[in-house]
């Protein structure tokens, strides 16, 4: 049996032990029997001679109550593999019973949802982990996927002024660390806002250690008289409140941590708003030329930078009037990053600059928009035998390496393999490929014949890069191989973790870190690493993604077997797990 426990937890153990897993479970996913990992009978229908027959896999479980025991029934199962593109969904039936027909032989994730229940992947230990991969053979059917679904985690209780009042309609957040492309930041984790009495209730958690911060709506400020009170209009100082923290502190490196245990119920995780001198900031937008910007919007964003990854969370946010000018009011003391943009001229046109707001009012702020740049290029295949994708369905992307920039740009690629990015802010973009690419990997990207794949681009404002050349390859690598314990039993709880022997190489988005997840039979696979020296070991991981942090990668290169990869080469390596 494969179970999932709390982050707090397992960051303290080496080794997952079975009265250890017992002691501190949150899911409790049936092992496909659970016993030895013999492959089930297929089934073997007769075959059309005219026509290859359809798809005859099968994935059957049952989805229970970890509390109760009892079925769940509409439980939601889906089903992805990359050759079911889209994935198969089915609901649970009055006995908590699913059944997904008609699948292709393929390597699938199951996953299990239900509302005030935590969501879990088949072989998932712990909050956030990757799932066990099911492999399906042809025509096979894999009977006994059980899950038991635990009820989700609650956090709740009051928000107060600074009398002791009730704060009714306060936006509550509840956030918890994690990586995003690398980056380990405060991501939401859920939501609520306060009733009459001031009162919040945050259901549907996993366990884990989490940060609570409360958001009241714009217009809930006061002046020096009071609420409703005198204001900027007639000179006085306004007062607002500011996003705070539990425990009723300003910034998320002063606040306290809420730890949540497996279905556990916090009830009173009460705390008062910060009531701050806000500032209101006042400005001008003009184009490159001096002339005021008509039309457009500006906003201003915590900056992450002065906090230890804390969330992009709070943002102000005004539109540019016919002359120009902007206003925000009611903005708290902190470091903010101001942003404006703009498609008034006919051409998207970008600003971005710091700002420290301290306890008096800005005023005259100018802020200069500079036109955006453009990157444009084609694709190659090399004529090979494989078959070459629609071009059509593959989107290029730019993705922004500037703190503070979200979303990032993407263009369609036409038919004769022309991409082109435009409107781009100023800054440092990478150029990655996205869409169906099955059976090919980016090989390269160049531009006029120099090698930037893993080089970002220093766009400039205004500036148009073209001749950007974005090479695919079918001569894909692997790595494959087993992990078994010193019985020779499948090994399904650990993680394959390959990255480069290159230390430039250890950064976020790279394509040289890899991981993958054995499958039931302790088999793995890894495929689509660039040519070159890596680094493999299992690992044990506490968090999704922290192999991008250079420390966790260093601290595993002792012992770490080492491959090296040419183009399209296969290489077959085995571990044995001491338990």
């Amino acid at each position: 049996m494969v179970m999932l426990a709390s982050d707090k937890a397992l960051r303290t153990r080496k080794r997952v032990r079975p009265h250890f897993l017992a002691a501190c479970v949150l899911a409790c996913v049936a092992a496909l029997g659970a016993h030895s990992p013999q492959q089930p009978a297929r089934d073997t229908p007769a075959q059309s001679k005219d026509a290859p027959p359809p798809p005859s896999g099968r994935i059957m479980g049952r989805v229970i109550a970890a509390d109760t025991g009892r079925p769940l029934k509409r439980a939601r199962v889906y089903a992805t593999a990359p050759e079911l593109p889209d994935g198969r969904a089915t609901l649970t039936d009055d006995t908590g019973i699913f059944e997904i027909a008609e699948l292709p032989a393929g390597r699938y994730t199951l996953n299990v949802s239900k509302p005030g229940f935590v969501s879990l992947s088949y072989g998932q230990r712990r909050p956030l982990q990757a799932g066990t991969p099911l492999q399906l053979l042809d025509r096979q059917q894999i009977k006994g996927v059980d899950f038991s679904l635990p009820r989700g985690s609650v956090v709740a209780g009051r928000v107060l002024d600074e009398d002791g009042d009730p704060m009714p309609g306060t936006n509550i957040r509840v956030m918890r660390y994690q990586y995003m492309q690398g980056d380990r930041r405060l991501m939401p984790a859920g939501s609520a806002d306060t009733d009459d009495k001031g009162q919040y209730r945050v259901w549907g958690l996993m366990p884990g250690d989490y940060y609570v911060s409360a958001v009241v709506r714009s217009g809930n400020f006061r002046g020096r008289g009071g609420p409703g009170g005198a204001n900027d209009a007639d000179g006085e100082d306004a007062l607002a409140y500011a996003p705070t923290y539990f425990p009723g502190v300003p910034s998320v490196d002063e606040a306290k941590p809420v730890s949540l245990g497996l279905g556990q119920e916090l009830l009173d995780i009460n705390f008062n708003l910060q009531l701050v001198r806000t500032s209101r900031i006042t400005g001008i937008v003009t184009n490159p030329d001096g002339t005021v910007v008509s039309s457009g919007n500006v906003s201003l964003i915590a900056d992450a930078a002065s906090t230890r990854g804390g969330p992009l969370g709070t943002r102000y946010g005004a539109r540019i009037d016919w002359d120009g000018s902007f206003e925000m009011s009611h903005v708290p003391p902190g470091r903010y990053v101001l942003r404006a943009s703009s498609d008034d001229t006919g051409v998207m046109q970008f600003a971005s600059q710091p700002l420290t707001v301290g306890n008096g009012d800005l005023s005259d702020v100018l802020i200069l928009l500079t036109p955006g740049g453009s990157i444009s290029g084609t694709l190659v295949f090399p004529a090979t035998k494989s078959t070459v994708p629609d071009v059509t369905q593959i989107r290029i992307a730019a993705p922004s390496l500037d703190a503070g920039v979200q979303g990032q740009a993407n263009a369609r690629v036409d038919k004769q393999g022309r991409f082109i990015l435009q409107a781009l802010a100023a800054g440092a973009h990478l150029i990655r490929p996205q869409g169906p690419l099955r059976g090919w990997s980016l090989k390269s990207v160049t531009l006029d014949g120099r090698d930037i794949t893993d080089v970002p681009i220093e766009l400039r404002s205004g500036q148009q890069i073209a001749n950007v050349q974005v090479t695919f390859t079918d001569q894909q690598t692997e790595i494959d191989g087993t992990l078994t314990d010193d019985h020779d039993q499948p090994v399904t709880d650990d993680t394959l973790l390959a990255f480069s022997t290159d230390r430039d190489a250890w950064r976020p988005l790279s394509r040289q870190i890899m991981t993958a997840r054995p499958d039931q039979m302790g088999k793995f696979r890894i495929r689509g690493l660039p040519a070159g020296e890596y680094y493999l070991v299992p690992v044990d991981p506490a968090e999704q993604g922290e192999w991008f942090d250079p420390a966790y990668l260093d601290a595993h290169r002792t012992g770490a077997s080492k491959v090296t990869l040419g183009d399209g080469e296969t290489k077959t390596q085995n571990f044995k797990i001491q338990r």
